[in-house]
């Protein structure tokens, strides 16, 4: 696998919240000569976490007695220093901490409300997107360039559990020509075909939902990492949440979101067909 060190800052994080244990944190702060924002960082993973020098590492394990574990706590700091395969893409931060997730789960459950996911798009949709969104100096091809390579997971020996549900609004809406949504709704149907894969859409005969005030969020697991994390993805900001209460919040949210879809398979691939033959008819 890559070097991945978003999930070692992610490891680290957690490590050193589980050795401080039921130590109170400001005893644990003066002991370690530090601040509490620090110390709060480094027990945070994700985009909102950062990673201790090794002089903090030594100090707090020295705090914690688990000297023994310096070697492999210091290994896994380094790790976590070093470039991902992101780097030279320049990415925002909280975009690239989802990639390097993304790019070794599991399992993925994305709902989106105005869009096809970006891990099922095509160039061209992809690029029509990205065109009407993206600040005016921003690099199109280059975002272009990062979304296909985000779906090589897709086409990896073991691929993660997809499951994507859509609002019917998001497929009916024209991004791009008529024959961008023909590719692209075809390529939901193509995909909807594997074995890993499951598409829902959620109808406009749905009605009122759990999700109307939500955009869109992806849940995303990383089973032998132990990593759960929801990402919620906005305008101005994006962020992620990994306390238990939000993630069973967010599950409960999806589950009831499958509930009012359509069906996987047959109930679903004939809204999908519907859906193309009407964007056709614009060609």
């Amino acid at each position: 696998m890559d070097r991945n060190p978003t999930l070692a800052q992610w490891q680290l994080a957690q490590e050193l919240r589980r050795m401080r244990g039921d130590r109170k944190f400001n005893e644990v702060v003066k002991a370690a000569r530090t601040t509490g924002g620090s110390l709060a960082r480094w027990e945070t993973p994700g985009d909102r976490g950062s990673v201790p020098g090794p002089a903090a590492v030594e100090r707090l394990l020295q705090i914690y007695e688990a000297e023994e574990q310096l070697d492999r706590v210091l290994a896994l700091r380094k790790e976590a220093r070093q470039p991902d395969r992101w780097q030279p893409f320049d990415l925002e931060r909280s975009y690239r901490t989802y990639a390097n997730i993304e790019s070794q789960a599991t399992s993925i459950e994305s709902y989106q409300a105005q869009l096809v996911p970006g891990i099922a798009q095509t160039e061209a949709y992809a690029r029509a997107v990205i065109e009407a969104t993206l600040h005016p100096t921003s690099d199109v091809d280059r975002e272009i360039e990062v979304r296909m390579e985000r779906q090589s997971i897709l086409k990896r020996p073991d691929p993660p559990e997809l499951w994507l549900i859509v609002t019917e609004g998001a497929l009916r809406q024209r991004v791009g020509t008529a024959d961008v949504m023909v590719n692209q709704v075809e390529r939901l149907i193509e995909l909807a075909q594997e074995p890993n894969t499951t598409i829902q859409v959620l109808p406009f005969s749905a009605g009122a939902h759990v999700a109307m005030r939500i955009p869109a969020f992806v849940i995303m697991e990383i089973a032998s990492h132990g990593v759960t994390a929801v990402y919620s993805e906005g305008q101005t900001t994006s962020m992620f949440f990994t306390d238990p209460e939000d993630l069973a919040e967010y599950t409960t949210i999806f589950n009831r979101l499958r509930a009012a879809s359509l069906d996987e398979g047959r109930p679903t691939r004939d809204l999908l067909e519907r859906i193309v033959q009407g964007h056709r008819r614009e060609e």
